[in-house]
């Protein structure tokens, strides 16, 4: 009898380790999944900004592409960081500039 109390013992424990697991994957799919939508919607208000307001100068244009970007996350119930924000919209136009030298350069 003892036996098979530890024996369920045992088999509980690696239920729960194995949970666990499953969670904590499933959460750090979802950041990933979370941290490639911000990148995306990044890459679209830079480019959108980019063509629309040329008459805009760089701050301009940052604090322009920070605004939409907020406005965006906000519409969608999204939370980001300035530091986040930031990095995002950094990666965003060094994309975009590597993009349009690669492109001249045919």
């Amino acid at each position: 009898m003892e036996l098979i109390n530890i024996i369920g013992l045992i088999i509980a424990g690696l239920l729960a380790l194995i949970a666990r697991q499953v969670a904590s994957f499933l959460k750090k799919k979802g950041v990933v999944a979370q941290i490639e939508s911000h990148k995306e919607i990044g890459k679209i208000i830079v480019g959108a900004v980019e063509q629309g307001y040329k008459h805009l100068q760089g701050d301009e244009k940052l604090n322009l592409a920070k605004h939409e970007f907020l406005k965006f996350a906000k519409e969608k119930g999204v939370k980001v960081s300035e530091r986040e924000l930031d990095l995002i919209i950094e990666s965003s136009v060094r994309e975009m500039k590597k993009s349009v030298k690669e492109e001249l350069k045919k």
